[in-house]
């Protein structure tokens, strides 16, 4: 029997938090990790649903950092 797939999880984690409650289906996903070692050092590594495809992960990552997004008044900035 093959291990289950870590992503499933994950999944499963985000689809529980449908934003403001609503009665949504997750479709896809991208997550960035950081991670840092004992010495210190740090470094990132990002995952993606297995329904999402690679151009649409990227394109996901490139709305994040370049979209036009409402203020949040939950953000800490």
């Amino acid at each position: 029997m093959a291990d289950p797939d870590p992503r499933d999880a994950i999944h499963e984690a985000i689809q529980k938090h449908a934003p403001r409650g609503q009665d949504a289906i997750l479709t896809g996903w991208v997550l960035v990790a950081e991670w840092i070692d004992h010495e210190g050092e740090r470094w990132l590594s990002k995952a993606h649903a297995a329904s999402t495809t690679h151009w649409s992960a990227n394109g996901m990552h490139h709305e994040v950092l370049h979209g036009d997004w409402p203020a949040d008044p939950d953000d800490d900035e």
